[in-house]
Parts: C-alpha cells; sequence; structure tokens
C-alpha cells in the first residue's frame, strides 16, 4: 500500500454493507491467539499502549492486513482511527442504517475507488451544509486580495465544527500574516493548500479571530503558539478537475477550498445558477478561492453551492451557486481539504 496518498477514509464505511454494524470494530471477544498477540506486541511498539491500538491490531489481524514498515502503520492507524470516529458519529444519528470496520476500514477513498467499493449512490442527492448547524456567519475580505486565507480558514472551521460539535471563528489574519515562508503572498495572492501545510508544519494550530483579529493588510506575524486554538494533522488535495471526487468529499466529509477564475459578470451575481463562457478553468486562470458548501439541482441544472468571502450582502446570503459537471470556471481546478486533530 502507498503511504503518499493522506486522504481520510470517514466516507467508506457507508458504501458497505455492514455486516458487523453495530459495533465499531474492537472485537473484544477475538481469542487471543498467538499470531493476534505478535500483531499486537508490534503495533503496540510503533504506536503505543491504547485500546484504538489493541482494536487496530484485531482489524489488521482478521483482514490479514500487511504493512511495509512503521511509516504505513502510523498512516493506516490514522486512517482507522479516523474511520471509527466517523462509525461512532453516523450511528449516533439515529438513521435507517448503521455503519460498521470491515476490510475498507484502514483505506483512503482514492484507494477505496480503486477496489470498486466507493459507489455513487453513497453521496446524497443534494447537500447544504448551512443546513446543518456547523458554518458560522460569511466574513467580507474587504480590500485584501486574500480569498485563498478566507476559503482555508472556513474549511478549518467547518471540520473543526463537525467533529467537536462547536462553531468556532478562527483568524485569517494569521494566515496572511505568518505563511509567507510557505509560498502565499498576504494580500496579492496564495492557495489553500499552502495554508493548510503551514498549519500542519509551520504554525501547529490556527489562534481565534479575537485573539488575531483581521486587520485587512500584510503585517508582521505575530503568532503566540500558546493560543493556537486548531490544529489540523494533514490535509488532502482533490484530483484537479474531478468533479465526481468533489462531490463525494463535499455530501460525505464536508466543505471543500475550491478554486474559481471570477470575471465580470459574477460580480454582480444576484440568484440562479451562475456559468460563464468567458471565465477558464486552467490553473493559470484561477484567481480566486472559496468554499463549496453544498450541491443539488435547480431547474433540471446540476450546481454547486459556494459560499464567498465578499460578505452576507453579496449573491444569495454571501453564497452562489456555479454550473456543477463542467468545471466551470475552475470550480475543481484546485481543491483541497484539512483534517483536524
Amino acid at each position: 500500500m502507498s503511504v503518499k496518498s493522506t486522504l481520510t477514509s470517514v466516507v467508506l464505511v457507508i458504501l458497505i454493507a455492514a455486516s458487523s454494524a453495530g459495533d465499531i470494530g474492537s472485537d473484544e471477544s477475538t481469542p487471543i491467539t498467538d499470531g493476534l498477540r505478535k500483531v499486537e506486541e508490534s503495533f503496540v511498539k510503533i504506536l503505543g499502549q491504547s485500546n484504538h491500538v489493541l482494536s487496530f491490531a484485531r482489524f489488521a489481524h482478521k483482514y490479514g492486513k500487511t504493512y511495509e514498515n512503521a511509516e504505513e502503520v502510523k498512516h493506516r492507524f490514522s486512517v482507522f482511527k479516523d474511520t471509527l470516529d466517523f462509525i461512532r458519529s453516523t450511528n449516533k444519528k439515529g438513521l435507517s442504517y448503521k455503519v460498521g470496520v470491515n476490510q475498507f476500514a484502514d483505506l483512503t477513498i482514492q484507494e477505496l475507488q480503486k477496489t470498486g467499493g466507493l459507489k455513487e449512490a453513497a453521496v446524497p442527492r443534494s447537500v447544504d451544509w448551512n443546513k446543518r448547524g456547523i458554518l458560522g456567519p460569511v466574513k467580507n475580505q474587504g480590500g485584501c486580495e486574500a480569498s485563498w486565507a478566507f476559503s482555508a480558514v472556513g474549511a478549518v472551521e467547518a471540520a473543526y465544527s463537525r467533529k467537536h460539535k462547536r462553531i468556532t471563528d478562527l483568524s485569517e489574519q494569521q494566515l496572511i500574516d505568518c505563511s509567507l515562508p510557505y509560498g502565499n503572498l498576504g494580500c496579492i495572492s496564495g492557495r489553500p493548500s499552502r495554508a493548510f501545510e503551514y498549519l500542519k508544519s509551520g504554525a501547529k494550530g490556527i489562534s481565534l479571530e479575537t485573539d488575531y483579529p483581521n486587520r485587512g493588510s500584510l503585517g508582521l506575524c505575530k503568532l503566540n503558539v500558546k493560543k493556537s486554538n486548531v490544529n489540523i494533522t494533514r490535509y488532502v488535495s482533490i484530483s484537479s478537475g474531478d468533479e465526481e471526487e468533489l462531490k463525494r468529499v463535499v455530501g460525505s466529509i464536508g466543505p471543500v477550498s475550491i478554486s474559481f477564475n471570477v470575471v465580470d459578470s459574477l460580480n454582480a451575481y444576484m440568484d440562479g445558477v451562475y456559468n460563464s463562457s468567458e471565465c477558464g478553468s486552467a490553473l493559470k486562470d484561477v484567481n480566486h478561492y472559496a468554499l463549496a458548501v453544498g450541491y443539488g439541482m435547480e431547474g433540471g441544472v446540476p450546481y454547486w453551492l459556494i459560499r464567498n468571502s465578499w460578505g452576507p450582502g453579496w449573491g444569495v446570503e454571501g453564497h452562489f451557486k456555479v454550473e456543477r459537471g463542467k468545471n466551470m470556471c475552475g470550480v475543481a481546478t484546485r481543491a483541497s481539504y484539512p483534517i483536524v486533530a
């Protein structure tokens, strides 16, 4: 198995017939054979002693999993833990089905696609994360051309809210001031993926807006590590231009940072499903970033629901719909999302 893919598997268990659905996979009744004991001992040496590690060992032993090295064990364990979190939260919702651990619990979305296990039927026909109580108010980037920072923060806030059941207001200004070493250029240009890399590797977290307030311009980095409030463990870049993959993630995991080529007609948008023959979809055309918070159909036209950073007075309460299925204006050209701690 490759250790390069960092896609989370939180969606995968929805897709599978869950013969063990009532159980999250600890499988405490598994007899302690010599083979299982050896797996447990080897995993404990790499990962430390915990109930999750023992569950992971039982899972690996039950399904005959083998990993190439310690790094892959750590990666697969991280994916496995995300799966357990997803199972717990999903089964608490009182849905008409249950989910549980099976042989796919350590696989990422991309790997599961290769097995044929990822089915379109698992993805909702429509979704709007605004209606699920995980998003705060629409923000306004003002005169600072840092849509990349607002897009990145929006994705982190949504992921944190969904995981921890608490909406938080995080600091775009920290990204604007502090992520220059990662290739972002303050109010001139940047990318959400670079912001995620900074948060993962450099800052070790992002501050609350109240601790690092927005100034609307580039300033000196004044990060107080002790006040970093939210950490991300990794981030996922969606295959460029792949709207089906983007749909699966938005539908099953949550809001995603997306790219866009803004042309004049979008500035005056008021309602409806936007499309344009003037915008481009190549990497060189990208000049703006926003947050995909849903999708659906309107008048027979499939659309993405996009949360912008131009304030709640623009568009439809700060949002716009753009035609889906054509990578319209590069909506899926450069998309990514974070995994929060």
